[in-house]
């Protein structure tokens, strides 16, 4: 589910927030091809991904991250936001607390898809592992947390 307008004004402050920095988007979760230098990069940035990072790769994730670029580098993060009756329902949570989605394709073939939805807490607890100064923005739809890795 995406809300356009509020995604506009979401991005338009992750722009104000890496303004100024060397920024390395990531695309994918998997950062063992993640070929960086330490001080390469000022800031990362990731959109939507978290989601479908699984609750129990996620420390490790964090912590190899902050091995390939370095301390003191800024990490903006954005996901969705639950909304009650406009968001898919959760169908299940497994083992880890994994929340998952039944969707349907343009075929109308319904598949399951990973799709957490984390609490401020869950945000602060879980990114400070490997990050201080963790700030988190939330919108109707969006949330926003920025964090330096330690």
């Amino acid at each position: 589910m995406i809300n356009e307008e509020e995604l506009y004004e979401v991005r338009e402050h992750v722009e104000e927030l890496l303004d100024g920095h060397e920024v390395l988007q990531l695309e994918s979760l998997d950062l063992d091809g993640l070929e960086v230098e330490p001080g390469e990069y000022t800031a990362v940035y990731a959109e939507f991904l978290w989601a479908q990072l699984g609750r129990e790769k996620q420390d490790k994730f964090l912590k190899q991250l902050r091995e390939k670029v370095g301390k003191d580098v800024l990490l903006v993060l954005m996901g969705e936001d639950y909304v009650d009756g406009e968001s898919f329902p959760v169908a299940r949570t497994d083992q880890h607390g994994n929340t998952y989605e039944f969707q349907k394709d343009d075929d109308g073939n319904r598949f399951e898809v990973m799709k957490n939805y984390p609490s401020d807490s869950w945000l602060r607890k879980r990114i400070g592992i490997a990050a201080r100064e963790i700030k988190v923005l939330r919108s109707e739809y969006y949330w926003v947390v920025t964090a330096r890795l330690k």
